[in-house]
């Protein structure tokens, strides 16, 4: 083989390397994962991994490539028993500027998802960790968005609960050092303003060190990103499958005073004890077998009869859909049981509902004859299956109040 030959073949193969698939925002792809879609959608999202913005198919693409590089680096860590939500380690440096660009891969909480305002009470938590702070970002749905100068949480805001504490005080009746809850909003008044306090009467509860909110307004509502650095719970130490406690609450003002307010994973016993918070547990990315304890919050349902139908009387379920996870999502059924436990149908969710006009937020709705299903004498359960058929978790209707009043 002449020289001419072989400079040739070295560049060949050589090529694919010097030449390697870059971001929308000039991120390099790692080379093993090849050259990206070529045909893509014209949809415009936060890709996964910190590379920027692009289109639904290029972030799947991403994903599914994270996801092959986490899986082969080591094993696989189950969640523990009675942990509802599992809680991804951050991939990149966290930038607390409102832009929820970061969050484009951490597992999401919907809230309010089936309140007929869908301008107005549909939004989104998300959750990161790293070896610094606890970090949270939410989206919401909002046309009028204000928040009084004082108390900041009588408006748009948020409610915070978290308890870290590891002795036998942990999830106990008291509010106590190690435990905070706290509330944060992006306004004042009808400005953007991010602002930070703490419950009055438990100010001495964290030094408040390094604690960051920032937010910006998009096209529909907020974008607000919150960082709890671990300094402010000294007895602590974040590491892979700790479990801490935390309750989310959403309040809402609708241009004035609080008007509404939603609970993630609790109800309003959260204000009083830290009893009610749920447990969640730090881990390095979500895997398949935590889905059978994190749909519940993740997935959420209801069952309902429209007011207003044409026709025979129909059942309506609903369940949202996990907006950063949808790549994972096959079919999801609906089995409906009698009261022993005999099954009476199963009904797959097939059409999407899409809330406040943007396809990040979406749910999935079925139908059945309500003759089929009397108030009061049948159980409905959600189950959520894979691709590839295999079931990944099972919701039901979450029987608690979260709202002003007391009574769901």
């Amino acid at each position: 083989m002449n020289l001419r030959k072989i400079f040739l073949l070295i560049t060949l193969i050589l090529l694919p390397v010097l030449n390697a698939a870059k971001a929308p925002n000039g991120k390099e792809f790692p080379a093993h994962w090849g050259d990206p879609p070529l045909r893509q959608t014209r949809d415009l999202r936060p890709l996964p991994g910190g590379y920027g913005r692009g289109s639904g198919t290029l972030a799947k693409w991403i994903q599914q490539n994270l996801d092959k590089d986490s899986s082969s680096k080591g094993t696989l860590t189950p969640l523990k028993a009675g942990v509802r939500l599992a809680v991804t380690r951050a991939k990149t440096p966290i930038t607390i500027d409102g832009n929820l660009d970061e969050f484009a891969t951490a597992v999401c909480t919907p809230v309010e998802y089936f309140h007929p305002d869908q301008n107005n009470r549909p939004a989104q938590f998300f959750y990161l960790w790293d070896n610094e702070a606890f970090y949270v970002g939410l989206r919401t749905l909002d046309e009028k968005i204000f928040s009084p100068v004082d108390p900041l949480w009588e408006g748009d805001a948020v409610e915070w609960y978290f308890d870290t504490r590891r002795d036998s005080t942990f999830r106990d009746q008291k509010w106590g050092k190690g435990a905070v809850h706290c509330f944060w909003t992006a306004m004042k008044k009808s400005e953007l303003n991010p602002r930070f306090c703490l419950r009055p009467g438990y100010l001495d509860a964290i030094a408040k060190t390094g604690v960051e909110v920032s937010a910006r307004r998009w096209e529909r509502g907020l974008e607000v990103e919150f960082k709890l650095p671990w300094v402010n719970f000294p007895n602590f130490t974040p590491k892979i499958n700790e479990v801490i406690g935390i309750d989310t609450e959403l309040s809402y003002s609708d241009g004035s005073q609080r008007s509404y307010r939603s609970f993630i994973f609790g109800s309003p016993l959260s204000v009083a004890q830290p009893g009610n918070l749920a447990r969640v547990q730090l881990v390095d990315t979500l895997q398949k077998d935590h889905w059978a304890q994190c749909a519940p919050v993740m997935m959420p349902i209801r069952i309902d009869t429209a007011w207003s139908q044409g026709g025979k009387p129909k059942v309506q379920a609903r369940i949202a859909l996990p907006v950063n996870h949808l790549e994972k999502i096959g079919k999801i059924m609906f089995q409906v049981s009698d009261l022993s436990g005999k099954l009476l149908g199963e009904f797959e969710a097939r059409e999407t509902e899409i809330l406040g006009s943007d396809p990040n937020f979406s749910r999935k709705v079925t139908t059945w004859p309500a003759d089929l299903t009397a108030p009061g004498s049948y159980t409905a359960v959600a189950v959520i299956y894979d691709k590839n058929g295999k079931e990944l978790g099972r919701v039901a209707p979450r029987l608690v109040s979260v709202n002003m009043k007391q009574g769901y």
